[in-house]
């Protein structure tokens, strides 16, 4: 704000100017207003002064495109950037923060490791109330699933950890009522380091629907500042050349969530910079990414086209199109071209990331490897909605996934890894992509019923969640669709045991084949499911609703509902009766 003057024969004294609440330290200090352009301030540069930065957000310094000084590349976790509490804090908060120090963080991200869960969150945790009370609420509900504490909701009570968890995020909420009136940059950012503390909090007390709004929410506000920031010449949020800058990691954060919700089905609202991004153009030949986390970033723009491109297809086309706009097949073309790129520098990759023996990278490396032929047979039938035997060209696809599956799992447990990635006193349970997202899909696409068995099985082996995927909710989706399409078609063929024989001895290898000998047939169309969708419940006193539709002629379509609900007694998804 300016000065304000009186008049010298007035007896009011001078009223000083107040204080600047955002902007760049030096422009603080001046007490006038900034321009907060990044990574330093246009005034500061304008006027021959050095940009300070802005604190935890970093910047500072007069050389655009610098390094954020206090944010540099992930460091050692051993204490560097641990948070402190406020001088308020109790021993009950106090233990909670050292709970998401020393488990929360380094066992959410899974198997790829950023910046904003090794270096921003920390910061954030001590210098913004709102973010810390964010993270106290979330260690809370980590610690309370880490320690298998029954999250179902009979329980209508809270208990001492459900009011603590309930507590902080109320108070989160309250530290962040300024933020929303501020509208600056660094009040942007704190809304939305906050909003995703929340979505994953959700997620892990099983508050499906509410994490969902939450992450929706996120994503609409940075559609927003894109539309406000981009208008400015000096000052682009989506722009920033640093690729480890505070706001680069935010958005990787959220798009990491968001292609993970997506892939369930959840979601309608997308990033427009991300459709506004060609990321085929920017892979060229030769390229060799730099760690995993840059060949994770440029796979997950290209799913971002795919899953955009399939939403087009079933919006914009009929059922029993036969031909396809040009604008539609060049898109899909595009896509293909650049997911052939990407693999060739993920081949040229190995040797430069390091990856050899088994270690936390090699885990990613493979899950990468495994996203990406998942990727490549989605986008082969994004154009054809109407027609799942497409899906039957890719059957070597669909087992080289399985295989990577296997190999997934003999590395997560093998004792090299299990201090690196099972932590005392926690679950499995990660907030990013895992094994669940693709043995879904296998299970779902694939009709050869002994990988789609097999897939079925390793559901039904597992317990934990991925973010938003739950493993005894999609175990129970999938068990209902293979039943569903199955039926008694295959009543001659036994498949179910020697798939499972299959996933927990990876070396065995089975055929399936009738009595007589003869191959069993190929699933017919007229059996197959099309359009599955999922709705998630509000939480564990909801339903689970499967959505979907099969054909039963060449325009006549069949509706399919089904509700499950939890059961108490065997902690498990069970279809509800039907009327």
């Amino acid at each position: 704000m300016g000065n304000l003057h009186v008049s010298e024969s007035q007896s009011k004294p001078r009223v000083g100017r107040s204080k600047v609440k955002s902007g760049c330290r030096t422009c603080k200090l001046r007490r006038v207003k900034c321009d907060e352009s990044w990574p330093v301030c246009c005034r500061c540069v304008s006027t021959g002064r050095n940009c300070e930065g802005y604190g935890v957000w970093g910047g500072g310094g007069n050389q655009y495109g610098r390094r954020p000084n206090d944010l540099g590349s992930p460091r050692s976790l051993k204490g560097l950037y641990a948070p402190t509490l406020i001088d308020t804090a109790n021993n009950d908060e106090s233990r909670c923060l050292e709970w998401f120090t020393f488990r929360t963080v380094l066992k959410l991200p899974g198997a790829f490791r950023f910046g904003f869960w090794d270096t921003l969150v920390y910061q954030a945790v001590s210098k913004e109330p709102a973010v810390l009370h964010a993270a106290l609420a979330l260690s809370s509900a980590h610690k309370r699933e880490a320690l298998g504490i029954d999250t179902s909701a009979a329980d209508y009570v809270p208990d001492e950890q459900q009011q603590f968890t309930l507590r902080h995020y109320s108070k989160a909420i309250g530290h962040l009522q300024p933020h929303f009136s501020a509208h600056d940059n660094s009040s942007i950012r704190v809304a939305l380091v906050t909003c995703l503390l929340f979505v994953l909090t959700e997620y892990l007390r099983g508050h499906y629907k509410t994490g969902k709004t939450h992450l929706q929410n996120g994503i609409r506000v940075l559609n927003e500042f894109h539309a406000r920031s981009s208008s400015i010449d000096c000052y682009s949020l989506f722009q920033e050349p640093c690729a480890d800058s505070v706001d680069a990691w935010i958005i990787q954060a959220f798009i990491r969530l968001d292609v993970q919700a997506k892939l369930l089905g959840q979601g309608s609202q997308y990033l427009n910079f991300m459709l506004e991004d060609n990321a085929s153009k920017s892979l060229i030949p030769g390229l060799i990414f730099q760690s995993i986390n840059q060949a994770r970033q440029y796979l997950d723009r290209l799913f971002y086209h795919i899953l955009y491109l399939t939403h087009e297809c079933r919006t914009q086309l009929s059922p029993d199109q036969k031909s396809y706009p040009s604008i539609l097949l060049a898109k899909q073309q595009s896509i293909q071209n650049g997911l052939t790129l990407w693999y060739q520098a993920y081949n040229l990759s190995k040797i430069h990331l390091k990856i050899k023996g088994i270690n936390a990278h090699a885990v990613g490396y493979v899950l990468l490897h495994l996203y990406y032929t998942m990727a490549v047979i989605m986008v082969d039938n994004c154009l054809w909605p109407a027609d799942e035997s497409g899906y039957d060209r890719h059957t070597d696809n669909f087992a080289f996934m399985m295989k990577q599956l296997r190999y997934v799992r003999s590395l997560s447990t093998s004792p090299s890894l299990v201090g690196i990635m099972h932590y005392a006193d926690m679950s499995n349970s990660v907030a990013d992509l895992g094994a669940l997202p693709a043995a879904y899909y296998i299970a779902v696409k694939c009709r050869v019923r002994q990988i789609r068995h097999e897939a079925l099985a390793s559901l039904n082996s597992l317990d934990h969640k991925e973010g938003i995927w739950n493993a005894p909710i999609t175990a129970c989706i999938v068990r209902d669709v293979v039943k569903m399409e199955e039926a008694d078609f295959y009543q001659d063929y036994e498949v179910a045991e020697r798939a499972a024989a299959s996933w927990n001895d990876a070396e065995e290898k089975t055929t399936t084949k009738k009595k007589n000998g003869a191959v069993e047939p190929a699933l017919p169309e007229s059996q197959r499911l099309h359009d599955v969708q999922v709705e998630l419940p509000g939480d564990y006193a909801g339903t689970v609703t499967l959505k979907c539709r099969r054909r039963r002629g060449s325009s006549d379509w069949q509706a399919i509902t089904r509700q499950y609900r939890y059961d108490e007694q065997s902690r498990t998804w069970v279809e509800k009766e039907r009327a």
